[in-house]
């Protein structure tokens, strides 16, 4: 399957919709009409690993440019930023290495910087990789395989979507630190709950150069009409790869949808609930043992060896790792090859940290100031590299995402990595909260019991008295669970949990040391100016820029 993967990454979904061209790329760099695609099965086959490919192409945002920003390796990229927005992921060691800066030290973040015209690009490539499928395919076709590919391509638009309008769509703070001027340009942005332009298979050029921010329910009306037809055709479909969304990832997202609108319609924490068993109950599976959790060689970054939890994922062709522009070079402290990772130390907030308690074996991803003494980590170099201090690793850095096969020095093996897209952990939490906020707190505290207790057998949230007792320890465990994995942003944003890396005793370095409460200004995204420029529907429509919006915490 890499294989296919590296045939197609270079040139996969080139197309781009920043500008409002609206163009269909084939793979090989050979350009294919929607008839060829349709007509093909192996070119159909073709432009739906194309988008799996897409998701792992290092400078996907620049399009294969070099002077794009070594933060610029799509969804594994996105990944890093999206928790990095959060302050989930902090620098434990040194800032000099540090490419994600502008999301931690919340500058360079208005519309005209590259950070968010990448953002913006990767994601637009990802709708348009759906649309061509989308217009390729007979959608009265009765061939199992293309109504999987189908229904891939819905999921995959709606995932698309789903991300946007969360990072896109205002939120107001409500923190009086906030600067009073930070407001939107119009007050359609907060009145309308703005999100981002739809553009679909049969958006024309014209329409694109005056394409509007859809309002909060035209977008969420579509995305819902995308998962729908996704579980339609994926419940009557064939699945050749989990690089791509099924049935149990189309249910997944139905249930991240769900969850999202529990306070907007009357059933919405129900149907979440259900969605979120449906994709456990088709998946299968079960949770990540401890064994797979802190494995050297294959932990976080190996399919194989954690296909019980991982329901949808990528896959980094070793072809194409480019040595700054990838995932392991960032996140994995071991390595030997790239100080963006061994030297910044990306790890975890210390008052997040302190929550779990030693039985809990997920404390093991992040470096104890205890060290050795505390536990006997599994790595394959010691953590304090005696006399050669450019390897050491920082408290509270993480073990969690560990180098391909255990390579420490070769950036090609090391860096292509397989990480997960969705897990069937997150199933669980979705449904233990929507299950407690549809009236059922017993059975939500239940599942969580369930679940958390494979991580830490004496765990037990019976404390958890009231909702909004248990939504915060659930949230607690969420965050704990999936740090590093770009999940925490959106139930950041969701709750409107504030922030907290100032305070006595923090591990955040100054320039990073940001609090607030409620919904932070840095979790509404900017619209680039490219964008902006392009079309006549975003100008005068923008979020504002939150530079400087919140004042930094000094000792």
């Amino acid at each position: 399957m890499k294989a296919f993967l590296k045939l197609t990454a270079a040139v996969a979904c080139l197309a781009f919709v920043a500008t409002g061209c609206i163009e269909e790329t084939f793979p090989m760099n050979s350009t294919a009409s929607t008839e060829q695609v349709g007509a093909n099965p192996t070119a159909m086959q073709a432009s739906a690993y194309s988008i799996a490919a897409m998701m792992t192409q290092y400078f996907s945002g620049y399009r294969g440019s070099s002077s794009s920003n070594d933060y610029d390796f799509s969804w594994p990229g996105l990944m890093i930023a999206l928790d990095t927005a959060a302050d989930e992921i902090i620098v434990c060691g040194s800032t000099y290495y540090d490419w994600y800066l502008y999301w931690g030290q919340k500058v360079s973040l208005g519309e005209n910087t590259m950070v968010g015209y990448t953002i913006w690009s990767t994601f637009y490539q990802y709708v348009l990789c759906a649309n061509s499928l989308i217009r390729a395919v007979d959608p009265e076709t009765d061939n199992p395989l293309e109504r999987g590919y189908l229904g891939m391509a819905y999921a995959f638009r709606a995932f698309a979507y789903l991300q946007m309008a969360q990072i896109y769509e205002f939120k107001p703070p409500t923190d009086p630190s906030v600067r009073a001027d930070y407001v939107p340009e119009n007050p359609a942005v907060l009145t309308d709950r703005l999100t981002v332009p739809i553009v679909t298979e049969k958006t024309t050029e014209e329409e694109a150069f005056n394409n509007p921010r859809a309002p909060h329910d035209r977008m969420y009306a579509f995305i819902l009409e995308d998962l729908q037809a996704a579980e339609e055709y994926l419940s009557t479909g064939q699945q050749d790869s989990r690089l791509l969304p099924g049935l149990d990832v189309a249910y997944g997202l139905l249930a991240r949808y769900w969850l999202l609108r529990g306070n907007e319609v009357p059933d919405g924490y129900a149907q979440a609930a259900a969605y979120a068993r449906k994709a456990r109950e088709t998946f299968g599976g079960s949770p990540l043992t401890q064994d797979q959790w802190e494995s050297p060689t294959t932990g976080f970054n190996n399919y194989s060896a954690n296909s019980n939890s991982w329901m949808w994922y990528v896959a980094v062709a070793k072809e194409n790792v480019y040595i700054n522009a990838n995932f392991i070079a960032h996140m994995c402290t071991e390595q030997t090859w790239n100080p963006y990772g061994y030297s910044c130390g990306r790890g975890i907030n210390r008052n997040l940290y302190d929550k779990i308690p030693d039985t809990d074996f997920r404390k093991h991803s992040w470096v104890d100031p205890g060290r050795m003494n505390y536990y006997a980590y599994k790595t394959l170099r010691d953590i304090d590299s005696p006399g050669d201090a450019t390897f050491y690793i920082a408290n509270y850095a993480n073990l969690k995402f560990r180098p391909v096969g255990g390579e420490l020095s070769q950036y090609r093996e090391s860096g292509a990595v397989e990480l997960p897209v969705m897990r069937l952990e997150e199933m669980y939490f979705i449904e233990a909260e929507a299950l407690a906020r549809s009236g059922d707190l017993s059975g939500g505290k239940a599942l969580l019991n369930t679940l958390v207790r494979t991580r830490n057998p004496q765990y037990d949230c019976a404390s958890a008295s009231t909702l909004e007792a248990f939504v915060e320890e659930l949230f607690t465990q969420k965050r704990i669970e999936f740090w590093g994995e770009g999940i925490a942003f959106f139930d950041f944003k969701r709750l409107e949990a504030g922030s907290l890396k100032g305070y006595s005793g923090t591990n955040v370095p100054e320039g990073y040391r940001y609090n607030v409460t409620g919904a932070a200004p840095w979790w509404n995204w900017v619209i680039p100016r490219n964008e902006v420029n392009n079309n006549t529907g975003v100008a005068g429509f923008n979020n504002p820029d939150p530079n400087g919006s919140v004042p930094e915490w000094k000792e």
